[in-house]
């Protein structure tokens, strides 16, 4: 991070000099502005926040209330069940590019953020399944024994006890699903090829690849400017980050 920065920081010209140089001289914000005056560049960003919020939106909609079924439910084949959705997050992803491509393909949804976004999540539920259950786990079942003897439902439990009592796993496991899906290059390159479509990280690969040669200041000025919301985003949510990772360390 130290490198890409200093780099970011240099000239072009200073960048290739051997021996290279520890500091730039001159040091120059020249690259960080190309960067915001690329052409693409607000389309991109809007795209890797937009990908990142509405994945993480699906992928805690469908998980939350399957971890609280898992934990407090009981059902024939249980485990198997449970098995089999951990075992779906073991596939690779690269396994499934072509025939998930041909299917969206075949159906019209290439270039489609709704397919995206859903392709994205799907790959988020099976692990944040099985985290939503041990958080709730780590709830005492007689708190919810105690809300069915005043008459709630079991939707009235689950939404006003135990939720507000695994909020900071939910926003450890947020945080954990939005950095994932905001590094994601391979969906968004494979499935997403028009250029409105693409994200920043799928943008700042394309750079490597520029026909015309590799300019590494502005490439490591892309990439530290696109590592900067996630990184805001963590020191943000620091604390609840740190006190869902131990959320369902006791259970009781």
């Amino acid at each position: 991070m130290a490198w890409a920065l200093v780099t970011s920081l240099k000239t072009e010209a200073n960048v290739i000099t051997f021996p290279p140089s520890l500091l730039p001289s001159p040091a120059t914000l020249a690259s960080y502005v190309a960067v915001f005056r690329q052409q693409n560049f607000v389309i991109e960003l809007f795209n890797s926040v937009f990908y990142a919020i509405a994945s993480i939106a699906l992928t805690l909609a469908v998980s939350v209330p399957a971890g609280y079924a898992a934990s407090r439910l009981t059902f024939p084949a249980k485990r198997a069940v449970m098995l089999l959705i951990l075992a779906t997050s073991m596939i690779p992803g690269v396994a499934l590019l072509i025939p998930t491509y041909f299917v969206l393909d075949a159906i019209g949804l290439l270039n489609n953020p709704i397919a995206i976004i859903v392709l994205q999540a799907a790959r988020l539920v099976p692990q944040t399944i099985w985290f939503m259950q041990n958080f709730v786990d780590a709830v005492p079942i007689e708190l919810d024994e105690a809300t069915e003897v005043d008459g709630a439902t079991r939707w009235q439990t689950f939404a006003q006890v135990i939720l507000p009592l695994i909020k900071p796993g939910i926003a450890a496991t947020a945080v954990l699903g939005i950095i994932t899906t905001w590094n994601d290059y391979i969906t968004v390159a494979a499935f997403a090829p028009d250029v409105a479509r693409r994200t920043l990280q799928v943008a700042l690969v394309n750079q490597v690849f520029d026909s015309i040669g590799v300019t590494w200041s502005y490439v490591m000025a892309f990439a530290i400017i696109s590592s900067i919301p996630m990184v805001a985003l963590f020191i943000v949510a620091q604390r609840w980050f740190i006190a869902g990772l131990t959320a369902g360390a006791i259970k009781g």
